[in-house]
């Protein structure tokens, strides 16, 4: 005879279970930009990698992976998506097993557009959950983000 949850501690695991509330969270954030995004014709994972390539110019696929928290096999994908549509490069690196990723011109000037549509979408987080709210989520997110990947991944 198989026994049934306790429907209090399931209650509880659905009320408090971090991985399920921030993925909630995520998929109804990630909405909002990606209707102000799509204007420019990205998603808000491509718009994020665009930011990420423009700070760290010239940075590997290994390092990007890292940044994002994603597999390489993942990145790769989204990188393929992007080479295709022109805004970024993907190129060897000093030896044969790293590749190095740039924005090319067409990624700057998307990038570009996209900074206001960005904006906007911000504004309406700030304004819809406060400012200082927002702030202090997006921290203890990387700070919960870092936490975790610290304890799975710790650094050398």
């Amino acid at each position: 005879m198989t026994k049934a949850p306790d429907p209090a501690e399931v209650r509880a695991c659905a009320q408090s279970c971090a991985a399920a509330n921030v993925r909630r969270a995520a998929r109804a954030v990630g909405r909002l930009y990606a209707e102000s995004l799509a204007e420019v014709g990205l998603e808000p994972t491509q718009y994020s990698l665009l930011v990420a390539c423009s700070l760290a110019e010239g940075a590997t696929v290994g390092r990007l992976a890292e940044i994002f928290l994603l597999e390489r096999s993942a990145l790769a994908r989204n990188l393929a998506v992007m080479e295709k549509r022109g805004l970024l490069r993907v190129k060897p690196g000093e030896d044969r097993r790293t590749r190095k990723v740039t924005l090319t011109a067409s990624g700057k000037s998307t990038l570009a557009a996209a900074l206001p549509r960005w904006r906007e979408a911000q504004a309406k987080a700030e304004k819809a959950f406060g400012a200082e709210r927002l702030a202090k989520l997006v921290a203890e997110s990387r700070a919960l983000a870092d936490a975790v990947r610290d304890k799975e991944f710790p650094r050398a």
